[in-house]
Parts: C-alpha cells; sequence; structure tokens
C-alpha cells in the first residue's frame, strides 16, 4: 500500500508559522480566525489535489455533490483545528469550551490494570485527546505518530512551554513497539491514529462511505499481542470554540482466530470503521485526510 499522504510536502516557512503562533497567542482566536479564513481561499486555489479530495470526500459523506462552499468551509474547519492547537500547546485552554462524554469508559478499561490503548483518526483533534488526558484528567498518555522532519508545525508547537504534554513513541523507529509495551504494562495509555496505512502494512479492505477502502491491521495486532483493552476516540470541532470529545469501547480484549479474514481481527476492523463512518457523516468538516482516501487501495 501506498501512503501517499506521507508524499505530501508541508506547506509554509519556519518564520511564517513562528509569526502565525504570535498572531494567535497575542491577536487573539476571532482576528486569528479572521487571518486563517482568508488564508484558507489561497489554499482553496492553490491545492488542486487537496480541493479533489475534498470535494469526494463531501459528496460521500453529505450525500449530495459538494460545493466549492462546502470545500472551504472544510479547509477552514481544519485550520481552526490548527489554530486551536496552537491555544492547547501554549497552554491556553480556557479558550476553547470543551465537552467529555464516556469519561467513565475510559477509566474502567485502565481499571482493568492492563493499560489501554487508544483508537483515534484523522477525524477532528486527536491532539486534543492527547491534552485532556494528559493535563486536565492528570492521566498518563503516550502517543505513536509518524515524526516528519519536514514537520514545521509539530516540531515548533513541541517547543512551547517546556515540550509537549505527552510522551511521542516515533512510528518505525526500532524499539518503539517495546515501549508501547512498556507503556501499557504501567497502566498508561497509548494512542494511535488507525485511519491511515503507513508504508507495506498488511491492510483490510472493507466498505467506507459506499466505496472499498484499505485499514491497517497493525493497531489490531498489537491490541492482541499485548491484550490491552481498546477504546474509540474522537475530539469533533462543533463550531466557534466548541469540540466534543468522546470516549466509547471497542473491546476488553482483542483475540486473533487464526486463519480468519484480515488475520483473525476482522470484527473489531469492522467495528471501528462502522464507528468512523457514523461520526464521519455527523461531523463531516472533520474529516482531514486530504488525499485519495479510496483510490490508495489500488496504488
Amino acid at each position: 500500500m501506498s501512503s501517499v499522504w506521507r508524499e505530501r510536502q508541508e506547506r509554509g516557512t519556519r518564520w511564517v508559522m513562528h509569526l502565525y503562533l504570535a498572531i494567535a497567542v497575542y491577536g487573539g482566536r476571532t482576528f486569528s480566525r479572521a487571518v486563517m479564513a482568508m488564508t484558507c481561499f489561497y489554499f482553496l486555489a492553490t491545492a488542486p489535489e487537496a480541493r479533489a479530495a475534498s470535494r469526494e470526500f463531501l459528496t460521500r459523506a453529505l450525500g449530495r455533490n459538494a460545493s466549492l462552499r462546502d470545500i472551504y468551509s472544510h479547509l477552514v474547519c481544519f485550520g481552526t483545528t490548527l489554530l486551536d492547537r496552537i491555544y492547547l500547546f501554549t497552554g491556553h485552554h480556557d479558550r476553547l469550551a470543551i465537552d467529555i462524554e464516556g469519561e467513565e469508559v475510559l477509566r474502567e478499561k485502565l481499571a482493568l490494570g492492563r493499560g489501554c490503548l487508544l483508537f483515534g483518526s484523522h477525524l477532528g483533534s486527536f491532539e486534543l485527546l492527547g491534552i485532556v488526558g494528559a493535563v486536565s484528567r492528570g492521566l498518563p498518555v503516550n502517543v505513536v505518530m509518524n515524526v516528519d522532519a519536514n514537520a514545521n508545525i509539530q516540531r515548533i508547537l513541541a517547543e512551547q512551554r517546556g515540550g509537549l504534554p505527552y510522551n511521542v513513541i516515533e512510528l518505525g523507529k526500532p524499539g518503539a513497539m517495546i515501549a508501547v509495551k512498556e507503556c501499557l504494562e504501567r497502566g498508561e495509555i497509548v494512542g494511535l491514529l488507525v485511519d491511515r496505512v503507513y508504508g507495506s502494512e498488511a491492510t483490510c479492505v472493507l466498505p467506507f462511505l459506499g466505496s472499498p477502502a484499505p485499514f491497517s491491521l497493525a493497531p489490531y495486532q498489537l491490541a492482541a499481542i499485548t491484550g490491552a483493552p481498546v477504546v474509540m476516540a474522537y475530539a469533533l470541532l462543533l463550531g466557534g470554540n466548541r469540540y466534543r470529545v468522546s470516549f466509547s469501547p471497542l473491546a476488553d480484549r482483542i483475540e486473533r482466530s487464526r486463519g480468519e479474514a484480515c488475520d483473525g481481527v476482522l470484527p473489531w476492523v469492522q467495528r471501528y470503521v462502522e464507528g468512523l463512518e457514523s461520526r464521519a457523516k455527523e461531523a463531516p468538516l472533520n474529516w482531514f485526510n486530504f488525499y485519495d482516501y479510496w483510490g490508495a487501495s489500488s496504488r
């Protein structure tokens, strides 16, 4: 499988991002959103691949042909979460109104004593999930992620106020899975983004919004190996400064059925994909996979 999304170069130089960070912190959220909204017009005009990907997804999720206005609103939603990421990493949480649903689910899984795998996605703000747990709730949070050497946004935000509020486990780095296992053995949370395929991972192709799309088996195999319970998590922007963080159970323990489809974890992958589709239809502007999501299955 191709990770076409990894081939995209990040747009924007480091000094521009520092300037925007200063505008966000000192100019206030209302002014910063106005600047960001104007920037989105530029990307609407100059990013044809992202525009096409947005149109395809929104057409599927909305059940009608997506308009340019829909695509622009999609870009503004994405830009807003990037802006709010600045507030999260600089300690200005009070500028956001965050509702949390299902926190008891997360705590019940942690009480089992095997840690917890938090399955997130590029639907909404995954950073918000990590910060809510680590800062607001005092829970030990580790996030497995791809660390792109060109990711200016991530590097700059990590430099704010002493660094990230959660521990990063770099995907693909030697010892990463050992680190995950150790975190779970200590009873900690390990968050993963499970809606994208990384490199040549084994996949399961399932219907998603009307057409087959590839989903990685690695997170489910990891859950089966470690015996950790799994919780699905979303942090969706509802409009204005309002977010809703929600947790729902996927499994107390994933056990593989040898010789069955998708390496014996098909029921769990299906359950996750069905949940992802439902949430994507509920809040389609929160979908932040700006590449040919379905075409990736044929690459």
